[in-house]
């Protein structure tokens, strides 16, 4: 069982969902957690045609429906006429504190928020409405035109390697035993169990594995309008939030930070999450706070979640590639990895409104060079209308001259894996956008494909992101280490195996395709150091464009890229 306590795939109803589909369910504890559903292509409702939909995870109780639908009383109400036979109707319950009254009002028309689906208080149902059927609903009553950006929405999972199986359940993708599970690498006699090596002494286990690293902190230029481009790039990073570091220092951009964090966006994602418990107030902490957190599944044991530290690491790997980039933290993700889309096109809007205002108002410090997504989720179906949200409001960036990096995920699949897989889908639904890089991962050497990745043609880049190193919080978990005995020898010290959540070296090794977006995030960042600066939409576009060529020529150099 991982740390997060998610071992068993199950669907929404408790059954095995082992089979259904090429990738995996999550397990049951991720969906009552997260109040979501698993979509069964072998019982799910079929669409238009006669389609049946791929698997896929998604909240229970929301749909994901445009501002301009989700403001208009009328039309709402006559969504809710044709959903009365099904004992359904939706519930718009959108923030009223100032800071969202505020930010929305500069929000794009079509940016999508959740709304809740309730059933009627005469309902004769026996059961809650399913967000699939209602949908599927809508679009047998209505035309596709009019319902563009309505969707579900969808629980989306960081693309990081997970302590005893990942992301989802034991055995399936990569569970217990594969790749980096009980056993392989690092278990009990591999490399060091039993008979091998170390007499039966296991050296680590699983992923997030603590090291010690002799390596000075990379060289930082101390005055940022010296650079060629006379400021610093700026990458967006929308993960798990920061930690306590030394290399990574975090304060307001005036005082030139390595990490800049937004507390605005924090409580407007807060205001946002807060419209959309249940009746018993949720199960998650709202992500109110910009830092991360490490014990929130068990906090009366103190373990260490799966997935905390996950956003130090990639701010660490931006970092290391780019010491003259500065880091925006943007905590999106909770501690087991999980999020929804929702949340990630909150974020995406938020910075799409303030490069927006940066290059309106000449605001410099607010511009935006490079967003690092190491997430997403694997949609019900690769058309125009499930991607259009998310291929949305990445264009809208990618029109201002911001490059979006993309993590391919880790299901070893050619099964679409969004948003990075909207770069170009199977069926070419959505058009190439070539500042909308999908980045599958390497073993550490570089010279082969990490076994977990996914691939297909709709992954553009490579870089190693198998057994990486960066930095993590300077954490002290409570597990302790398999073996200790007095220390009576010379030194006085105990003699243990490692303990695997002793973090207070500061440094880990991980795994995934997380971990090899930030590394072509950050070389892209130092091509953009390099580079002047624009403050026009097509100067900027076209900047980009020259430092993603200058970043290919590296990746071929290195040979990560092969023609």
């Amino acid at each position: 069982m991982s740390p997060s306590g998610d071992q068993q795939t199950t669907d929404a109803d408790g059954a095995d969902a082992l089979g259904v589909s090429e990738v995996a369910g999550p397990s049951s504890s991720v969906l009552l957690r997260h109040r979501a559903r698993f979509l069964n292509p072998a019982t799910a409702l079929p669409g238009r045609d006669h389609r049946r939909p791929d698997s896929t995870a998604y909240r229970a109780d929301t749909l994901l429906v445009p501002l301009r639908l989700a403001t208009d009383p009328e039309r709402i109400a006559e969504f809710n006429a044709a959903l009365a036979p099904l004992g359904a109707e939706l519930v718009v319950r959108l923030p009223a504190t100032e800071r969202w009254q505020a930010a929305v009002a500069a929000f794009d028309p079509g940016y999508a928020v959740p709304v809740l689906l309730r059933c009627l208080e005469d309902s004769l149902a026996d059961a809650t409405p399913d967000p699939w059927r209602v949908l599927v609903r809508l679009r047998r009553k209505f035309d596709d035109e009019l319902l563009d950006g309505i969707g579900l929405e969808h629980l989306t999972h960081a693309a990081a390697v997970e302590m005893e199986g990942a992301p989802f359940g034991s055995g399936v993708p990569f569970g217990s035993g594969v790749p980096f599970g009980s056993g392989v690498p690092f278990g009990s006699g591999v490399p060091f169990g039993s008979g091998v090596g170390g007499g039966g002494v296991a050296m680590a286990t699983g992923a997030r594995n603590p090291v010690r690293v002799f390596l000075p902190e990379p060289h930082r230029t101390a005055d940022p309008t010296t650079l060629p481009s006379g400021r610093r790039p700026v990458v967006a990073v929308l993960d798990t939030g920061i930690g306590e570091h030394p290399w990574l220092r975090v304060g307001p951009v005036a005082e030139d930070p390595v990490v800049e964090v937004s507390p605005e966006f924090q409580l407007l994602l807060a205001d946002l999450e807060s419209t959309l418990t249940d009746a018993t107030g949720g199960v998650m902490p709202t992500l109110v706070s910009p830092t991360e957190q490490r014990d929130v599944l068990q906090p009366l044991l103190g373990v260490t979640d799966s997935h905390s530290g996950h956003g130090t690491f990639v701010s660490g790997l931006v970092f290391q590639n780019c010491p003259d980039s500065r880091v925006l933290s943007l905590r999106v993700l909770h501690t087991d990895g999980i999020t929804t889309d929702a949340s990630v096109l909150l974020a995406l809007e938020w910075l799409r409104q303030r490069v927006r205002n940066a290059l309106d108002n000449g605001v410099t410090a607010d511009l935006v060079d490079v967003v690092s997504v190491s997430l997403g989720f694997y949609p019900e179906h690769t058309d125009h209308q499930t991607g259009l949200l998310l291929a949305e409001a990445v264009r809208k960036l990618t029109d201002m001259g911001v490059v979006v990096v993309a993590a391919a995920g880790n299901d070893a699949t050619t099964r679409p894996f969004v948003p990075a897989a909207l770069a170009l889908n199977p069926d070419g639904s959505n058009t190439t956008n070539p500042l909308l890089v999908a980045v599958g991962a390497l073993n550490a050497s570089g010279r082969t494909v990490a076994a977990f990745s996914n691939e297909g043609d709709w992954v553009t880049r490579w870089a190693p992101g198998n057994a990486v190193v960066s930095t993590v919080p300077l954490w002290q978990g409570p597990e302790g280490c398999g073996l200790s005995t007095p220390g009576d020898g010379n030194p006085r010290m105990a003699r243990t195996s490692p303990d695997p959540d002793d973090l207070t070296t500061g440094f880990a090794v991980w795994a995934g395709t997380s971990f090899a977006t930030p590394v072509v995030a950050g070389m892209l960042a130092r091509r953009l150091v390099e580079s002047e600066d624009a403050t026009s939409d097509a100067d900027r576009v076209a900047r980009a464009r020259t430092a993603l060529e200058a970043t290919d020529g590296d990746l071929r150099g290195l040979g990560w890229i092969t023609d």
